[in-house]
């Protein structure tokens, strides 16, 4: 088995998606997390000079969804053939494009601002976005792709436990979604994670 070191800050950020992956599927690794005051000190040493990196072995590896795709092809969380795995990475780069669209939303700290962004955010993007993975999810029988969990269904989780940690409501409409979300929390390697889990804000 490969030995495996991911950095990245002491939050869930960017790299928390891994760290899901690597959890339920019941692979060892060292979870090296820092504080942003020590940032200055480490970019140098990572490729692009950012975060998170994963070192396989000594060999390193950048680029949050690369490092996913990754871990979930070594250890059977990318989908069973070719199809499957194009299909897997086309919702899990649905759900990264929520991440992205939706960060002004909580870096910005007026809240009127924020109240207005929210709108904005959710009707133009969320909403028919997640309608679209409501509706898969119930035709698919409770996952995206396939008979069973991907890392397209782990970006899911790893989005909206986020999101419902700050908006509670956002799911009342989704069952299928919600019952993914429980379906994942089951998991023995990902409650005992839950359990002992640094409490951050993002």
């Amino acid at each position: 088995m490969p030995q495996y070191k991911l950095h990245y800050f002491n939050f869930r950020g960017m790299a928390e998606l891994t760290r899901l992956i690597f959890h339920y599927a019941g692979v060892a690794f060292e979870d090296i997390r820092f504080e942003k005051s020590e940032w200055p000190q480490l970019k140098a040493s990572m490729p692009f000079g950012q975060v998170p990196v994963l070192e396989v072995d000594g060999k390193p590896l950048s680029q949050s969804y690369a490092i996913a795709r990754y871990v979930a092809r070594q250890h059977g969380l990318a989908g069973q053939d070719d199809w499957e795995q194009a299909e897997v990475d086309m919702y899990a780069d649905c759900i990264k494009d929520f991440m992205i669209l939706g960060r002004p939303m909580y870096e910005e700290h007026d809240p009127e601002k924020q109240k207005i962004l929210m709108n904005k955010f959710m009707t133009e993007t969320m909403i028919p976005h997640m309608l679209v993975i409501e509706a898969q999810l119930g035709k698919n029988g409770g996952v995206l792709v396939g008979q069973d969990v991907t890392w397209a269904d782990m970006a899911c989780y790893s989005f909206f436990s986020f999101v419902i940690s700050k908006n509670p409501d956002v799911l009342n409409d989704s069952p299928n979604i919600t019952a993914l979300l429980a379906r994942i929390s089951s998991n023995e390697n990902i409650k005992k994670y839950l359990e002992t889990r640094p409490d951050t804000d993002i």
